[in-house]
């Protein structure tokens, strides 16, 4: 690398040109993005005052990427990855814009919001394994690490920024005029997806690997059957899925449990719940930053495991706790290892997969590290429900520990398959 210092592996990913514009793109969609959906939120609230119908929007969002996933990463491997990407963000663009347009004249109903959501959700349920794989396209591979880490980072950070740029948006509009707030900030998102396509626009990608563009779709089926056979007898991704379920289910539900958390345990109110999920944001942030400027992959094995057991350790300290400022400590430790290692979980999948499986791998992670959370809270808020919140959290917490030890009896069989390159290891 020519550049020096600390951020070389920072500065080494985005020297691509392809890669910085993509980024740059990439920063507005995601602001865009979690904006849309506080504000979705509180559209769906304020129509129906209903929690039925917020499980509902949010179930539009989530279902088709959780259900389609397979067919999604196939298809993956057919189109034109950078065509499909351009395709999604214009019809986000799009949607933002019919939402905006429904607010402003005030012709909008909860049907209409769901409906919108649902064709939103069914094209980036497709999308989203393109997104995945498609930065392998346009970074060398010495710098796919840092490029994998900084994706993370940018999520991050709008995750943090987001959702304050939409509560200050309706706050200013006022309780009177709150449709107008919620119109305004469905613009913005518009105006973020199209910034982001027309980066895409301005990018090309170096193809890998074999294209099946020709290949029939009777296909499909089988091909599936044969995404999962390789992902689960591949020694270091069958056991990556199967640390990405665990961890989804019992160590990243704690922040959909802070509001029982705050009132029940702390006895405190709404601010206290906003400094619980600013804290796992600040602590996101700074593991995708770190993670982005260490950019190798050797290693990285060994970090992910050892941010795994941090993480329980924390959860098992922040559901034993009744002092908030240990509370506050421990999530932000929380929220640094869980990006570490999902960051870090997904960039050995990246260097770790062969091209032609590529898309129907990531496919498989995309929905593992979406759907599971959700079952995991499902589940803890069932047995908290019977229990109290603590016992849940501290016992998905252990199970996390127990898995930590199963993984690093075979960390060195891990680290030979997933930190080689595909065609190394063929050799």
């Amino acid at each position: 690398m020519a550049f020096g210092g600390r951020f070389d592996a920072i500065l080494f990913a985005l020297s691509n040109r392809n890669y910085r514009i993509y980024t740059a793109g990439n920063i507005c969609s995601h602001f865009g993005m979690w904006a849309y959906r506080i504000a979705l939120q509180w559209l769906t609230w304020k129509l129906t005052g209903s929690a039925f119908w917020l499980g509902a929007i949010a179930m539009a969002d989530l279902f088709p990427t959780v259900f389609l996933a397979p067919v999604a990463g196939a298809i993956t491997e057919r189109v034109n990855r950078l065509g499909m990407m351009r395709f999604a963000m214009l019809f986000s663009a799009a949607q933002a814009a019919v939402l905006a347009y429904c607010c402003f004249t005030n012709i909008v109903t909860i049907e209409i919001v769901f409906a919108l959501a649902l064709s939103l959700g069914f094209v980036l349920a497709i999308n989203h394994p393109v997104r995945l794989v498609i930065v392998p396209n346009m970074v060398e591979r010495d710098a796919l690490a840092s490029a994998v880490a900084i994706n993370s980072l940018v999520f991050n950070v709008a995750r943090v920024a987001g959702p304050s740029i939409a509560g200050g948006i309706i706050a200013a509009a006022g309780d009177e005029a709150w449709i107008l707030g919620a119109a305004i900030v469905f613009a913005f998102n518009c105006f973020g997806n199209l910034a982001f396509s027309a980066a895409l626009f301005s990018i090309h990608l170096v193809q890998i690997g074999i294209s099946r563009s020709d290949a029939p779709l009777r296909r499909i089926p089988s091909e599936i059957r044969a995404g999962f056979s390789y992902t689960f007898s591949h020694t270091g991704l069958g056991a990556l899925m199967i640390i990405l379920f665990v961890v989804g289910v019992c160590g990243r539900t704690y922040i959909d449990l802070f509001s029982g958390f705050v009132e029940t345990i702390f006895g405190l109110g709404a601010d206290a719940l906003g400094i619980l999920v600013s804290s796992v944001g600040v602590g996101a942030v700074l593991g995708g930053f770190w993670l982005a400027q260490r950019g190798n992959v050797v290693g990285l094995t060994r970090i992910v495991l050892l941010n795994i057991l941090i993480l329980a350790v924390v959860l098992i300290v922040f559901a034993i706790s009744t002092n908030f400022y240990v509370a506050v400590v421990s999530v932000l430790i929380a929220g640094f290892t869980m990006t570490v290692a999902g960051t870090g979980e997904h960039t050995l999948i990246q260097a770790s997969v062969d091209e032609q499986m590529r898309g129907r791998v990531v496919s498989l992670y995309g929905a593992i590290s979406r759907g599971c959370p959700s079952l995991g809270s499902f589940i803890m808020g069932w047995v908290g429900d019977h229990t109290g919140l603590q016992w849940p959290i501290a016992g998905g917490a252990f199970i996390c520990i127990l898995l930590w030890g199963w993984a690093y009896r075979r960390r060195e069989k891990l680290e030979n398959a997933l930190e080689t390159p595909p065609l190394a290891r063929s050799h």
